[in-house]
């Protein structure tokens, strides 16, 4: 299984070749419920959005539910940052602590997630380094 960031979602729907490439045959893809409101609210904009096919578009990222179990990693991963003296946005740390509660690669297309600390604690792949 893939862990799938919301840059990478985003990536893929725009048809970016790398990304494609890269994630493609490495079914089946995960990702946070974070990613699928990060995803949607990047589409809307007009008043007159139809959200459910927006999701649709992505259909085959299986989301996993923000748990309390989840919440108390992110908050766990944000203190060891902050020790190393980094941070990361709470979207970005809900994301993180979901992908690491599975175990998989969590794959990123942008440097959001390049830090000692995560690396140490899972595997991160960036499409754009």
């Amino acid at each position: 299984m893939t862990f799938l960031d919301t840059s990478t979602i985003i990536q893929y729907l725009n048809g970016d070749q790398e990304v494609k490439a890269y994630i493609e045959g490495r079914e089946p893809w995960l990702k946070s419920t974070i990613c699928v409101f990060e995803v949607v609210n990047g589409r809307v904009g007009t008043g007159q959005t139809d959200v459910v096919e927006v999701r649709q578009n992505f259909a085959g990222v299986h989301a996993l539910d923000l748990t309390e179990e989840i919440a108390l990693e992110a908050g766990r991963l944000q203190d060891d940052l902050m020790t190393d003296g980094s941070r990361l946005a709470t979207a970005d740390l809900f994301v993180a602590a979901t992908a690491r509660s599975t175990g998989d690669e969590l794959v990123v297309a942008d440097a959001d997630f390049q830090t000692d600390v995560l690396e140490d604690v899972m595997t991160v792949t960036n499409l754009r380094t």
